[in-house]
C-alpha cells in the first residue's frame, strides 16, 4: 500500500505527489555573514538544505556574496566566496532549514 500526500487542483489534476518522498526537518540555523556549521544526525535518509535569504541584492553595486553550503551525514556547514576585489561586501543572511528524505 502506498503511502503519502496527493493534493489534485479543481480540475483534477494532480498538483502534488508526495507518496514516494517526503522530507524531515530536522533543524535550522541563522546564517550571519561568516563561515559556520551545524552538528546534526542526517545519517537516516538522504539529506537536503533549503537556505532562505533575507534579501538578494544589499546594494547597488551587487556586491553581495553568497554561502555555500556543504551538507553530509554529520551536518551542514557553509563558507562564503571571496569578497577579494569587493569595496563594500554585503553577504547574504538567512535562514537554512535542513534535513532528510
Amino acid at each position: 500500500m502506498t503511502a503519502g500526500l496527493r493534493i489534485w487542483n479543481a480540475d483534477g489534476v494532480l498538483i502534488l505527489d508526495a507518496t514516494s518522498r517526503l522530507g524531515r526537518i530536522k533543524g535550522n540555523a541563522r546564517v550571519e555573514g561568516f563561515a559556520g556549521a551545524k552538528a546534526a544526525d542526517l545519517s537516516d535518509g538522504t539529506p537536503f538544505y533549503s537556505f532562505q535569504p533575507d534579501f538578494l541584492f544589499a546594494h547597488i553595486s551587487n556586491q553581495t556574496p553568497p554561502p555555500i553550503f556543504t551538507i553530509n551525514a554529520n551536518g551542514i556547514s557553509w563558507v562564503y566566496s571571496s569578497t577579494a576585489g569587493m569595496n563594500n561586501p554585503n553577504p547574504i543572511t538567512g535562514y537554512v532549514f535542513y534535513g532528510v528524505f
